[in-house]
């Protein structure tokens, strides 16, 4: 690439991020309409809330922006002309602007302050700036967001907007995918949230940019026509997760629905348009681009089957973020050499086998003894017997006591436990186990909390287990 010939087009950097802001901004007003319109007008939020929307996007922007002033300002030590001059052409409201889309509804504005500097000043600037950063800025504010901070928002609502508080009694959708048994059904997976038509149109809970595939979808045509993203990115990505679910869903005898609940549910579609189409962080060559894609969907139907992690997308495009350099040098590989490409290849219907295989294993027999449980000790002291039992939970195995008097658990008390600090507070703050005790017989029928999906779940299927062990549950 060091020679010529090159072609030369009119479509420069300032005219790709102006396009790029007219396709988000559909997605900006829709997401002040979900948010804080909506809830506004029915009577679930004050005015502060109906702007919420908007001041998160403010802050993000904001904070972005004054973030990279900062570094050229007081770590480059350039005048007021020569920093004027380098904003205009880094564009620098764009990590907050992506970051404010796709972080948690109840994100609290200092928090936002914080991810939004992380996303620009460690994600972007300290790379070296527009176009020579490694990883998605924005994926790095809110994977620091989510690490650090997760349990905190989710305990004050996570996705959920005022409304949605009131009205959803579920997780968000990939959430409540977790917290089913086996591979869920239409009943409990879709029909809590609406139809499949609300999942397209993107009125389920989720953060504030992602929920609407329609949307994100009409972005996609308008950047591909554009010239401003490689289409081979989202179609292949989104295909190939769309083929992967199919192909598990049908071995688990499920509908059409089940993979399109799968691509229409998180942040799939704007984060395969969006996110993973970076110019910077994506590949260059068509191979490359085509490779990139087809990893990244086995990558997050892994996440999101054979993982704590319900979503998949940013910690997806995150890892291959790191081999985009091997991936474009397979790409540019000409002539005889191309045949190379068969190795990888190969190797991503070995992955989507190997998948296909273990999930289907994983879910084949619902009905069989847990793997997950194990008693420790039993004892039996009149009418009372008493268990000991690990349950695996997010962080490892929760040792949890149980008193059990004739047909029913009396106590239920939790002796070691390796979760996450502020996500197992959430569940005592609940007081989750009360409400497992006084449920016990419609057992099934008890929700997980939102945000502390798994930790929750591990409670609830160690009652269950208990009480199949006992006979009194089938």
């Amino acid at each position: 690439m060091n020679t010529g010939p090159f072609i030369k087009q009119n479509n420069t950097t300032g005219k790709m991020m102006k396009n790029l802001f007219l396709a988000l901004l559909p997605l900006l007003i829709f997401t002040f309409y979900k948010n804080g319109l909506l809830p506004f007008i029915k009577g679930y939020a004050t005015f502060y809330g109906m702007m919420y929307p908007l001041l998160l996007l403010l802050v993000g922007i904001i904070t972005s922006y004054f973030s990279e002033y900062f570094y050229f300002r007081v770590l480059k030590h350039q005048t007021k002309v020569e920093i004027k001059e380098e904003l205009r052409h880094s564009f620098p409201i764009f990590p907050g602007l992506f970051l404010s889309l796709i972080v948690p509804y109840n994100t609290p504005l200092l928090l936002m302050v914080f991810a939004s500097f992380i996303a620009t000043f460690f994600g972007k600037m300290l790379y070296g700036g527009f176009g020579h950063n490694l990883f998605n800025p924005a994926l790095i504010g809110c994977f620091f967001l989510l690490t650090m901070y997760g349990g905190y928002i989710a305990k004050m609502g996570g996705y959920f907007n005022t409304l949605e508080m009131d009205t959803v009694s579920f997780a968000t959708p990939l959430s409540n995918a977790q917290g089913v048994d086996g591979i869920g059904s239409y009943a409990t997976l879709v029909a809590p949230y609406g139809t499949l038509w609300d999942f397209f149109l993107g009125t389920i809970p989720g953060a504030l940019g992602e929920t609407s595939a329609l949307l994100c979808l009409c972005a996609f045509f308008f950047l591909s026509f554009k010239r401003v993203i490689k289409w081979k990115i989202p179609a292949f990505y989104i295909g190939t997760v769309f083929l992967l679910t199919l192909c598990i869903g049908k071995a688990n005898g499920m509908g059409l629905w089940y993979p399109c609940f799968q691509v229409l549910s998180g942040g799939l579609f704007f984060g395969a348009i969006f996110m993973a189409t970076d110019p910077v962080t994506s590949p260059i060559t068509s191979i490359g681009q085509v490779l990139y894609a087809i990893f990244l969907g086995i990558s997050t139907v892994t996440c999101r089957y054979l993982t704590p992690l319900p979503e998949g997308v940013l910690t997806s495009i995150l890892t291959l973020n790191l081999f985009v350099p091997i991936l474009d040098k397979i790409g540019s590989m000409q002539g005889i050499a191309i045949k190379k490409v068969a190795v990888p290849l190969l190797a991503c219907l070995f992955c989507s086998f190997l998948l296909i295989q273990n999930v289907c294993l994983k879910y084949a027999k619902k009905d069989a003894t847990d793997s997950n449980f194990q008693i420790i000790d039993k004892k039996t002291m009149g009418k009372e017997t008493t268990y000991v039992v690990t349950q695996k939970g997010n962080g490892g195995l929760i040792k949890i006591e149980f008193v059990l008097e004739g047909q029913k658990i009396k106590t239920m008390k939790v002796l070691e436990e390796h979760e996450t600090d502020a996500y197992f507070q959430m569940v005592m703050d609940a007081a989750y186990i009360d409400t497992l005790l006084q449920n016990q017989e419609k057992i099934e029928e008890v929700d997980t909390i939102s945000g502390a999906t798994i930790s929750s779940k591990a409670l609830k299927k160690s009652i269950m287990n208990v009480l199949k062990e006992e006979g009194i549950l089938r």
